[in-house]
């Protein structure tokens, strides 16, 4: 099997893989975008006692594009073990729950925890088997969003001909435990800078994209994306 057979099946697996959880199908018209509609913004962080402050200092992002392999790529030797350690987290987070060190009395907000807490574990793996492997393909680019050098949100994207297509959206398992039940250390708005800076970026050094499309499990991250102007693909 060639390098190119086994990048178009191993992208088959993927959208396979994403589409088999219950979502939206999401589509952006690049052409419709408005400067106001991607500047950066700065995050909103979860104080003591649940309070939220506005930070002084905006979140980075960075590309990562699979075009070397891991060996002679440092950026994404550091991506993979920073996915490698949201695994190990995972892992914690949810044997914490089910032991109750992490308390979660409402049965209801526990279970919705979980599976996002599941799924989320799920994207990163799928991930991790991509950018830990010897694989090379300029089409396989991933959008980091940063705090403090500090990395918050990964989304996986894959460019064919003038579309760019984000399969994953993956999280640091700290930051949806923090946000779900508002603790101290919580990151709001993420998501929302990490697909502007995607379109920054295609906008900027891409212009050959014209259109996103992406299968959005997660409501916060539909409404975030519908916020900068997605809307439901044509084929829904």
């Amino acid at each position: 099997m060639n390098k190119k057979t086994r990048f178009f099946l191993s992208f088959f697996l993927i959208i396979l893989s994403t589409f088999s959880i219950a979502g939206n199908n999401l589509t952006l018209e690049l052409s419709t975008i408005k400067d106001q509609d991607i500047r950066s913004i700065h995050p909103i962080l979860i104080g003591k006692n649940g309070d939220t402050t506005i930070s002084e200092t905006i979140f980075s992002n960075e590309k990562i594009i699979l075009d070397k392999p891991i060996n002679l790529h440092e950026a994404r030797k550091n991506l993979a073990e920073t996915l490698k350690s949201f695994v190990t987290k995972t892992k914690k987070i949810i044997r914490d729950i089910k032991d109750g060190s992490i308390a979660i009395p409402n049965e209801a907000l526990k279970n919705e925890v979980m599976l996002n807490l599941r799924n989320n574990d799920s994207f990163l793996k799928r991930t991790l088997s991509s950018v830990d492997s010897s694989e090379v393909s300029e089409r396989y680019k991933l959008y980091a969003t940063k705090l403090k050098g500090k990395t918050v949100i990964i989304s996986q994207t894959t460019t064919f001909d003038d579309e760019l297509y984000v399969s994953l959206v993956m999280s640091d398992p700290d930051n949806i435990i923090n946000n779900s039940l508002k603790l101290n250390g919580g990151i709001k708005r993420a998501s929302v800078e990490n697909i502007r800076g995607i379109v920054r970026d295609l906008l900027t050094n891409d212009p050959s994209v014209k259109t996103i499309s992406a299968h959005v499990v997660s409501p916060t991250l539909e409404s975030n994306y519908r916020r900068i102007g997605f809307k439901d693909s044509p084929c829904d």
